[in-house]
C-alpha cells in the first residue's frame, strides 16, 4: 500500500503537481491573449459598454493573477511565503467570488427581481465569501529549501470552503433551471435552445470542474493531491466565464436597467 506522505512520494506529487500547473498556466494564459478582442472591443467602443463587464474582467484578471503568482512560487524565490500564498488564496477568492456573482445576478434577473429570490441568492453569494475567507485564515505556507519553493501546509482547511463553493454554484445554478423552466413558455425556439442560451451548459460544466477538488480534499491523501486540481478549478471557471460573459452580462444590465412598467409585464420572468 502507497505510503502518500512518505518524502519521495511526496516529492513526485509535488512536482506532477508543478508541471501540471505549469500546463495549466501555458493554455489559460495563451486564452487570455488570442481571445482579448472582446475586451479591447468594448475599449474602443466597437462593442456596447455595460457595467456587468467589470464582473468578467474581475474573474478572468484574477485568475491570470492567481497563475502568475503560482508560477513565481513554484519557480523558486526567496520571500515571505505566508504573505505570497495569502495574495494568491485572495485572488483565487476573488475570481470565484466575480464568476458566482454574475450567475447569482443572472438568477435575479431571471426572476425578474424578486425580492425573496433576490435576497436568497445573495445571502447564498455571501456564505460562499465568508467561508472562504474563514479557510484562508487557517491555511499555512513556508519556504521549502529542498524543493526551493515555496509549499502550502494544510490545504485540506479548505475542504469546508470548496464544499460550501460547490453547493452555491449548484444552488445558483438549480435557481436558474428553475426560473428558466418557469419561464418556457415565452420561448419560441424551445426550451433546450433556451437552456443553451441562457450557459446553462457552461455553468453546470463549472460546478462539475469543482468535484476533484472536492473529492481529494475528502480523500485527504497528501498535501500536494488536494492542491492538485485547485488551479485546474480557477482555470476551467474563468474560461468558461468567457462563454458565459459573450452572453449573459448585457441579459443582466438589460433588465436592471429596464423602466419598472417593462418589468411589471412580466412579473414572473424576464428572459
Amino acid at each position: 500500500m502507497v505510503n502518500w506522505n512518505d518524502p519521495s512520494v511526496l516529492y513526485k506529487d509535488y512536482l506532477a503537481m508543478t508541471k501540471l500547473n505549469h500546463a495549466i498556466a501555458g493554455i489559460y494564459i495563451w486564452e487570455t491573449v488570442f481571445t482579448a478582442g472582446f475586451e479591447l472591443d468594448v475599449l474602443r467602443g466597437k462593442q456596447p459598454y455595460r457595467w456587468t463587464i467589470w464582473l468578467y474582467l474581475g474573474t478572468r484578471c484574477c485568475g491570470l493573477l492567481v497563475f502568475i503568482l503560482s508560477i513565481i512560487g513554484e519557480d523558486g524565490g526567496k520571500f515571505s511565503c505566508q504573505a505570497f500564498m495569502n495574495a494568491d488564496a485572495l485572488l483565487m477568492c476573488a475570481s470565484w467570488a466575480f464568476a458566482s456573482l454574475i450567475i447569482a445576478l443572472r438568477v435575479i434577473a431571471i426572476w425578474n427581481r424578486q425580492r425573496l429570490v433576490s435576497f436568497l441568492s445573495v445571502c447564498v453569494w455571501l456564505a460562499g465569501i465568508v467561508s472562504i475567507i474563514h479557510s484562508m485564515t487557517l491555511a499555512k505556507a513556508l519556504y521549502n529549501p529542498n524543493q526551493d519553493t515555496c509549499t502550502l501546509l494544510g490545504f485540506h482547511n479548505y475542504l469546508s470552503a470548496t464544499v460550501v463553493a460547490l453547493v452555491v454554484d449548484i444552488v445558483l445554478l438549480m435557481s436558474m433551471l428553475i426560473g428558466l423552466l418557469r419561464c418556457a413558455h415565452r420561448s419560441s425556439t424551445g426550451i433546450w435552445y433556451l437552456l443553451y442560451q441562457q450557459c446553462i451548459i457552461w455553468i453546470a460544466l463549472a460546478c462539475i470542474a469543482e468535484v476533484p477538488v472536492v473529492v481529494f480534499l475528502i480523500l485527504n491523501l497528501n498535501d500536494a493531491w488536494n492542491e492538485m486540481f485547485g488551479h485546474l478549478a480557477i482555470a476551467i471557471v474563468s474560461l468558461l466565464s468567457f462563454s458565459v460573459a459573450t452572453r449573459i452580462p448585457h441579459r443582466i444590465y438589460d433588465i436592471w436597467a429596464a423602466p419598472p412598467l417593462a418589468r411589471e409585464t412580466h412579473p414572473q420572468c424576464a428572459v
